[in-house]
């Protein structure tokens, strides 16, 4: 279609949008009427590059009988355009006229359409209308999608989106700088981009922009792309909305079952640098059992051997001077070729492996008890396999992983022994939720009722079916709200250190389940 022909339906249509229909016009007071006329009723610009700027008039003439009062000239439409003038309040007398200058600057590539509104007192054209056209040869930025909507976004997960920057004009873009805001749940790459500034776009050229959200609570969140460019517009904005949703509510209930039976394991490296912990044993051991004898239902057996089999059995409340048969044997072991004493969560699969009938340790454990490994090591685990793999075999020996806890004894900053550290123990006391006591430590032994109340803690621990945002969870016992409670997010579990759970107690634990990320 020529051009002409398009810039025509254009008037004709913007003509079309007049709510002032052919009245009769009415007299003023003397009779007579004004008529305003403008001409022409619409004007065409050249092809114009950007700073480019060109002036053209039109003519406001009075064709009626009476004053007309023109009260403004205004732009109705159009960036693109300004009325320049000379002025825009006047009167016009019967058969006057006055030129009205506008100016065009081009604000976007190719057309720029706008439209001039002339306002008088005339009675049946109030707003006389002068259609503008404008040519540009301009760069033209766009962003694409200028608005999107990310909708519900499972947390942690979020998504992602590309937004395009293309170049639809006929010159040369440059992006000088861009910027971005929001909440803090929606980003981009800010560095990075503002490290390529400018960016250059030729006609037709784009780049893309990712948009992240990575919705952290539930709630809404919106982000504001800025770019700045030669744009003539200046700067171009583009908006993005989010609304982090959970994948679900859950709600878990747990019936405490009383004190349960515990077993403990205590494992205790035979390595020369461990003979000066003679004294602190004998003075912990003591306390250690007096504090067991609180528990109706225990046992205890002491591993110290590299075949694993317990020295003087399995050990109850009902042992004679078992104190004084722990002191006894407690660095009496012997290693062979394996050295497991060095390897004590090996060497305490070793033991468990032998609790079957008819073997060594039959009897260790027990259908349903708790399993309390104790470790006493003042180097790493040098088993050579992962402190997980260990904690993993412990498990299929209790009836659920919550009935299993590891607790250490160990050189917690490297400072003594042969400066190795707690590798693998530590790690599995703080998987499991035991105890950590640091061996080089002179007085660590009167520290071993610590464990031993920790044994008798029971369980007290809980292990959520689905990844839980800890933020969200509320735990209640009986009903009663409690704060004092530790999220564990390594096993994904909640241990309430406050108040006391009993036998028949009810902890009702609810959270906002995590979705997991692909």
């Amino acid at each position: 279609m020529p051009r002409a022909t398009r810039f025509l339906l254009f008037s004709l249509a913007l003509a079309g949008c007049s709510e002032f229909d052919l009245i009769n016009k009415p007299l003023g007071g003397d009779g007579e009427a004004p008529d305003i006329e403008v001409d022409p009723s619409s004007i065409e610009f050249g092809l114009l590059s950007s700073g480019e700027t060109e002036v053209k008039d039109f003519t406001v003439r009075n064709i009626g009988a009476g004053t007309l009062n023109v009260s403004d000239i205004v732009v109705g439409t159009g960036l693109a355009f300004k009325v320049l003038g000379p002025d825009v309040t006047f009167d016009l007398e019967p058969g006057e006229e006055l030129a009205v200058d506008v100016e065009f600057t081009p604000m976007g590539a190719d057309e720029n359409f706008g439209r001039v509104l002339v306002i008088s007192d005339d009675p049946d054209t109030p707003e006389a209308p002068v259609d503008l056209l404008g040519h540009g040869a301009v760069p033209d930025l766009v962003i694409e999608p200028a608005s999107f909507n990310f909708e519900d976004a499972f947390i942690p997960c979020g998504a992602t989106k590309d937004l395009t920057l293309s170049n639809q004009g006929s010159e040369e873009l440059v992006i000088t700088e861009i910027d971005y805001t929001s909440g803090g749940e929606l980003s981009i790459p800010l560095a990075a981009i503002r490290s390529q500034l400018p960016i250059r776009l030729g006609p037709g050229d784009s780049t893309t922009v990712t948009v992240t959200y990575a919705p952290l609570s539930a709630g809404s969140d919106t982000g504001v792309l800025e770019v700045t460019s030669n744009d003539p517009v200046g700067v171009e904005t583009a908006d993005q909305n989010g609304e982090g949703a959970y994948v679900d509510e859950e709600s878990e209930q747990f019936t405490e079952p009383g004190q349960p039976s515990v077993d403990v394991v205590m494992l205790v490296d035979q390595s020369c640098s461990m003979d000066n912990n003679q004294n602190a044993v004998d003075q912990g051991i003591p306390p250690f059992i007096a504090e067991l004898q609180n528990l109706s239902d225990w046992q205890m057996s002491l591993i110290v051997d590299d075949h694993g089999c317990a020295r003087g059995g399995v050990m109850d409340q009902s042992t004679a001077n078992i104190e004084q048969l722990i002191s006894n044997n407690v660095f009496s072991g012997t290693t062979s070729g394996a050295y497991l004493t060095e390897r004590l969560l090996q060497l305490t699969s070793v033991a468990l492996s032998q609790t079957g009938p008819g073997q060594c340790n039959e009897g260790m454990l027990r259908p349903g008890a708790l399993l309390h490994v104790l470790l006493l090591s003042d180097e790493r685990e040098r088993s050579g396999i992962n402190w997980s793999a260990w904690v993993a075999d412990f498990e299929t020996y209790v009836s659920a992983p919550d009935y299993l806890k590891v607790s250490s004894v160990v050189d917690v900053n490297s400072t003594c022994g042969d400066g190795s550290g707690p590798g693998g123990y530590l790690e599995a006391s703080n998987y499991t939720g035991g105890s950590v006591l640091n061996i080089c430590n002179a007085g660590w032994g009167t520290q071993l009722t610590d464990i031993a109340s920790d044994v008798l803690a029971g369980i007290r621990t809980y292990n959520l079916s689905q990844p839980a945002d800890p933020g969200t969870l509320v735990v209640t016992v009986n009903g009663v709200a409690t704060t004092d409670y530790t999220y564990n997010a390594s096993t994904n579990s909640v241990t309430i250190n406050d108040p006391p759970v009993g036998e028949g107690d009810v902890v009702e634990v609810s959270y906002g389940v995590l979705s997991t990320c692909p």
